[in-house]
């Protein structure tokens, strides 16, 4: 399962925003089941990050995202993104 994620930084926190999808990046790569995992940034928009993953199946992805590090993570960034789209599609 293929999963991109767009987010888009409010102009004050890009940096941390950076910093805190950069660090998630080793652990991320490291999950069960995480085929490949790959971080972005937008050459048009310096705002936006484009966060890449693949998976083995659904319930891989589904039990990574239920871990402690991913819900501090999204508490973290919550405050530093202005919109995120998500893409999930069959690979």
């Amino acid at each position: 399962m293929k999963i991109i994620i767009k987010y888009l930084a409010k102009p004050q926190h890009k940096d941390a925003l950076e910093k805190a999808l950069r660090s998630i990046i080793v652990i991320t790569r490291k999950a069960h089941g995480c085929v490949q995992c790959d971080l972005h940034p937008s050459l048009d928009n310096r705002l936006v990050f484009f966060f890449d993953q693949l998976w083995e199946n659904e319930d891989s992805w589904k039990q990574y995202l239920e871990r402690k590090h991913m819900q501090e993570f999204v508490n973290q960034t919550e405050a530093m993104i202005d919109t995120l789209d998500t893409c999930i599609s069959e690979y």
